[in-house]
Parts: structure tokens; sequence; C-alpha cells
């Protein structure tokens, strides 16, 4: 398919990071923001500038009524920011796919759907070649941090041995969501019982070690996946929790793949309040070995609002089906875009 001249996106769910997404794309000469949808009764009709905190008009308003929005207003792209779980965001998904309309979601399970929904994830490739437009999952952690920017960190390599990928998330800084999500302020009990229950751990880590180790080459045999706390140590207070000494401050989540019974793939992830040296870090083993880090880490939710728009012009190009990372040229910044 070929690229419009001014690519044309409605933004889909209005929460932080989706307005945040609609303000770039109103400042960008090459994008369009041509639909707002989001059922919050609250902001229907409100101008998205308004909402975004911009004072000249978009002209853009929002509606709860979607498939009104895409029929009128037509979107090359829509940009989905409504969930983080698959099974939640597809019915909207395919409300865009009826609509012939590309999808780029910052929904984490999107990032690779067949790792726990390997038949609705068939279903929807289907679907998606028949209208002849492409979805694909991203942000920036899945999607950028701790996949794609480490598999293009191998680049160099003419051998690979293993990759370990390492995050550290000052929480504190971040929005009150991934706060809870982390699990600040409860007990240890209390956390056990919310990871058994899937409510806590950071979603998209699996999806990201698949993703990275598919990039590779490398078929896993088995991947295991461990959810820890990390207890505060001293009191401490944000605008959204506060956490006493022995409580829980954040989560150090790991998933280890393994090849041939060693352990190839390694995603290190801890997000706690107060962490005193936020890093992003990506060791190869290999020929040569390499190491690249970010010191002070990749900012989440700026950087997810970056991966978004970055990614929305290769939407229109990309062949049709459920695509993934590994599918898309390297996203970086482009003027204008």
């Amino acid at each position: 398919m070929k690229a419009p001249e001014r690519i044309r996106i409605a933004v889909y769910g209005l929460g932080q990071i989706g307005l945040q997404t609609a303000k770039a794309i109103l400042g960008r000469p090459a994008l369009q923001l041509v639909g707002a949808i989001d059922t919050d009764p609250a902001k229907q009709q409100r101008d998205v500038a308004d909402l975004s905190g911009l004072t000249r008009p978009s002209g853009v308003r929002v509606s709860d009524r979607a498939e009104d929005v895409l029929g009128v207003s037509r979107p090359d792209v829509v940009i989905l920011t409504t969930g983080s779980r698959f099974k939640q965001v597809l019915p909207q998904i395919r409300q865009c796919v009826e609509a012939r309309t590309n999808v780029v979601s910052s929904c984490e399970e999107l990032l690779m759907p067949h790792v726990n929904y390997a038949a609705q994830a068939r279903e929807l490739n289907k679907f998606a070649i028949s209208r002849d437009v492409s979805v694909l999952g991203t942000g920036v952690n899945p999607g950028f941090v701790m996949d794609t920017f480490a598999l293009a960190v191998t680049a160099p390599c003419v051998d690979l041995t293993s990759i370990r990928i390492e995050r550290v998330v000052d929480a504190s800084t971040r929005r009150e969501n991934l706060q809870k999500k982390v699990g600040a302020g409860l007990t240890r009990l209390k956390f056990r019982r919310a990871v058994n229950k899937g409510e806590l751990g950071h979603v998209g880590l699996l999806e990201s070690t698949h993703l990275v180790a598919e990039g590779l080459g490398f078929k896993l045999d088995k991947v295991k996946e461990t959810v820890d706390p990390i207890l505060a140590k001293k009191s401490m207070k944000t605008p959204h929790v506060t956490v006493q000494v022995g409580e829980v401050a954040g989560l150090h989540h790991v998933c280890r793949g393994y090849r041939n019974r060693k352990e190839v793939v390694t995603l290190d992830l801890q997000m706690y309040l107060g962490a005193k040296k936020p890093t992003d870090r990506i060791t190869v083993e290999g020929n040569p070995n390499v190491t690249v880090s970010f010191e002070g880490g990749v900012a989440g939710d700026e950087a997810t609002v970056a991966m978004l728009i970055a990614t929305a012009p290769s939407m229109v190009k990309l062949e049709a089906g459920l695509r993934t990372m590994v599918d898309v040229p390297v996203p970086h910044y482009r003027n204008g875009f």
C-alpha cells in the first residue's frame, strides 16, 4: 500500500497516553488527526485540543460511536490505547479492521499475541489480510527498549550465544496506574496473592522474551517467569500511595528463555518506588560482545507516545495481517512525523 502524503490518524482511547498521543499528532504537519474515540461521558463532544491542554481548537470532537467515527473520518491508521490485555482490546481492533483501517496499539499483549492466544491471533491475522490492513502492538516496554532496540544492538554480531536485557525504573516518577501495577503499598502476602491471580506483574515481559527469541532465530525449549516483591527499607509517599517499612515498594520480574537447556534470553525488570539508579542495559555475549546502556533509563510514557507515532507511517506500508516489531523497519524520529 502506498503511503499518503499526509497520514490520517484517529486515536481510540483518550486516557493519559491517548491524550498525549493526540496532542503530539496535532503538532506534526505530516500527520492529521481526523478522529477521537472514547466512552467517557465527560469527554463527549469536547474538542481534543481542549482535553489535551491546547488553546487552539483542533476541530476534532470526541465521540463514543466508533463505527461512525471510522466511517466518516476514514483514517489511514488508528492508534489504540484502551487496554493492556489482548482479549480486552480485540473487539475494538476488529471494529477498526472491519472499517479497513490499520491499527497500531499500546496493548502490551498485542506485541506477540500468539504466545497466549494462538487461535485468536490466527483468526485476527486472517481477518486483517482479508481487509488488506495491518495490526501491530508496540510501545516503549514492550515494543522498544527490552526487545526491538535489543535486537538492533545485535546487528554487529557474526555469532551470538546469549542476550541479557535489564531495566530498572523508579516507579515513584510514573503515573498512578503503574504504581498500583507494581504492588506499591501492599503487604508481602497480598502481593503474592495478586501475582497468583495475574493482577500484578509487568504485562508484556513474556511477549518481549518471545519477540527477542524470534528475532534471533532461537526456538526456545521453555521460558521460566518469576515475579517477586521488592520491600521498602524506609517509609515513602507519592501523590498516589504511601508505603511503610517492610511493605511492597515494587517488583522484580524476570523471564528466562532456554534453548538446548541453556539460558539464552534473559529479561530482568525491576520497577519500584525510590530506585536510585534507573537504567536500561543490554548485554550481548557473542562475537563481538556488546554492552549498551541508557543511564537514567528511557522515560516510559513519553517514549510510548513517540513509538506509537514513529510506527504509524509504517502501518500503511506493511504487509497486511497481524504483524510484530520484527516486521517493522527500525523506528526513529523524523522531523514533521
